[in-house]
């Protein structure tokens, strides 16, 4: 049964609604990837803090989202607001991000390697805070749009495009640091993260102001309030079929991101010999080409996933990924740095997969456990899921920053680095993805729920609601 058949909404609304809710990925996404994307470039970089530092403090931070985003996912749960449970989270989360975005870069000049990672560090756990209070309900939300199976994948489908949008605008923040108007990286980041902050507010409050949330029925509601404790809020890792779509998104964070950072490395000092602006319009390119790529590919995942199902979409989305990182050897070439494109372009359908078929897988999992449970727990799923994301992020940040370290990497050497270090950047760039995806697209496999499964369970949740 499709929600929006059963409120009258015209294909008009339907699709504003889609728009609306998607818009607020362009905030979730630069919250998610902006810091962490520069942190390198301005950090170590720029001011020398060693890369297996800021590895730690990625990891500090998934630490703490550990304990903020379930919290946030039980209060998201049982809030009830006059303009519903999810919107002034919303709102609060993507204000106080955005101006705390715009802070990240503004540590004064001059000052002690401790200084610049404890900045780094305080800073960032407080933006950490706002993008949880914002992003966990704000999953939520998208999970609650729709009760049918295959609008949910369109409502995800909206969210990974626009994901894309601010994936194109984060790849240009490095190349727009190094344009001659700015003295150097530090003062370009300074300005090109007040720019950034304010795209995420604005783009961050619109599903908060505009977009109206399902209305919960009354057993819903009910079950909720008396039966929805924060020990049972956590439980949702014991259902079944979610941990696969844990352990999925997991593996193939692991393959997608693990030694993604090494792609800078690999561009600046081996296919450009250091020099950091002609690196930074490529690194532009490719990623801009590969957030197109995402948002071209997204239609054709929905339409394959109505017509194959949602499982099988996935494996076949990411065998394209492995394909593409087996080529980074051959295809990231000095002598033709624009190769490197035609890895983007068999990566960019697999991450499209990821992010927009196990987000609607989840949404299918909260209808089995409201029928097992008799809860709805769309805040405690979301919770679960955006914190492996952003766990995900962060032991890939922590493990490229020591693998940096470990192949003898040294900023203060610019475009002169050992050849081993090089090769050790190169191999490992290549191979660790491809071994996290296989076992992503194994772990997919072995999902145990079926449209059939979801459409019976959801049949006999109306039937309990009549």
């Amino acid at each position: 049964m499709n929600t929006e058949q059963n409120t009258n909404h015209s294909k008009s609304e339907v699709k504003a609604r889609k728009l609306t809710y998607g818009a607020g990925a362009v905030a979730e996404n630069a919250m998610q990837n902006g810091v962490s994307n520069m942190a390198n470039p301005f950090f170590n970089v720029a001011l020398h803090v060693p890369p297996g530092l800021l590895g730690i403090a990625a990891l500090i931070f998934r630490l703490w989202d550990a304990i903020t985003d379930p919290i946030m996912g039980w209060i998201s749960d049982r809030s009830e607001f006059k303009f519903g449970r999810r919107r002034p989270y919303i709102i609060a989360g993507a204000i106080f991000g955005g101006l705390l975005f715009a802070l990240m870069w503004w540590c004064p000049r001059g000052m002690s390697t401790t200084f610049y990672f404890t900045w780094y560090i305080v800073v960032s756990l407080l933006f950490y805070s706002a993008f949880t209070v914002f992003g966990v309900p704000y999953l939520a939300m998208g999970y609650e749009l729709s009760t049918d199976y295959h609008e949910r994948t369109r409502i995800m489908a909206y969210r990974t495009w626009f994901q894309s949008v601010a994936g194109i605008c984060i790849q240009w923040m490095f190349w727009l640091t190094q344009r001659n108007c700015f003295e150097d990286t530090v003062e370009g980041m300074r300005w090109v993260g007040i720019g950034m902050g304010v795209i995420v507010i604005i783009t961050g409050v619109v599903p908060g102001l505009f977009l109206k949330e399902r209305p919960l029925t009354t057993q819903e509601k009910s079950a909720n309030r008396e039966k929805v404790k924060l020990k049972h809020a956590l439980s949702v890792l014991k259902v079944r079929p979610f941990r696969y779509i844990i352990v999925a998104l997991a593996l193939a964070m692991v393959g997608m991101f693990s030694v993604a950072i090494l792609g800078f490395y690999v561009n600046v000092y081996y296919v450009f010999g250091g020099d950091l602006k002609a690196a930074s319009f490529l690194l532009g390119m490719s990623g801009s080409f590969y957030h197109l790529s995402c948002m071209l590919s997204v239609p054709m995942v929905t339409l394959t996933s109505s017509r194959i199902g949602k499982k099988k979409t996935l494996v076949f989305f990411i065998g394209l990924a492995v394909l593409g990182t087996l080529l980074k050897w051959s295809l990231f070439a000095p002598e033709n740095p624009w190769l490197q494109l035609v890895v983007t372009g068999l990566m960019a359908p697999g991450l499209s997969a990821v992010w927009t078929l196990l987000a609607s897988m989840t949404a299918d999992v909260t209808d089995l456990d409201e029928l097992e449970n008799g809860t709805r727990r769309e805040g405690s799923f979301g919770a679960i899921f955006g914190w492996t994301m952003k766990l995900g992020f962060a032991l890939c940040f922590m493990i490229a920053g020591f693998v940096l370290e470990w192949t003898g990497f040294d900023a203060e050497l610019g475009g002169d680095q050992a050849a081993g270090t090089i090769l050790g950047m190169r191999l490992l760039y290549m191979i660790i993805p491809a071994v996290g995806l296989i076992g992503a697209m194994l772990c997919i496999w072995r999902y145990p729920l079926t449209e059939e499964r979801i459409h019976a369970a959801r049949a006999e949740l109306n039937g309990h609601a009549d």
